[in-house]
């Protein structure tokens, strides 16, 4: 297993046990449908926010990231574009708020996304 998938594997874990125990929690990351992190969701209130962009856009946002050595975005920009294209980042399988976001043209102010009662 690479690295990646073991962080969302071990991710998985935290969030279902802070989530049996009530506390809030705030899952980050490129979720495929198909992800544990979805299944056995324990009882609990959920609202999902979506952020998307463009194919294109998000390929070009990849390629100019400066970030350190652990990540690949620039090396994987076409193939994190194609997969987007192909849909493989929709919305997770959830019951519970969906709060959808596109960032094609810009960013978002976050008071934006609280208004849509994502803390009602």
């Amino acid at each position: 297993m690479l690295l990646g998938g073991g962080v969302f594997e071990l991710m998985t874990h935290v969030v279902h046990d802070l989530l049996q125990h009530g506390v809030s929690v705030i899952a980050e990351g490129n979720f495929a449908a198909s992800s544990t992190l979805f299944r056995n969701v324990p009882t609990c209130r959920i609202v999902q926010v979506h952020l998307t962009a463009a194919p294109d856009v998000l390929r070009e946002r990849l390629r100019a990231r400066d970030r350190h050595g652990v990540h690949y975005d620039t090396a994987a920009a076409d193939e994190i574009a194609g997969r987007a294209a192909r849909g493989e980042w929709g919305p997770a399988p959830l019951d519970g708020e969906l709060v959808r976001v596109d960032t094609t043209d810009a960013f978002p102010d976050a008071s934006s996304i609280v208004s849509h009662s994502v803390f009602s």
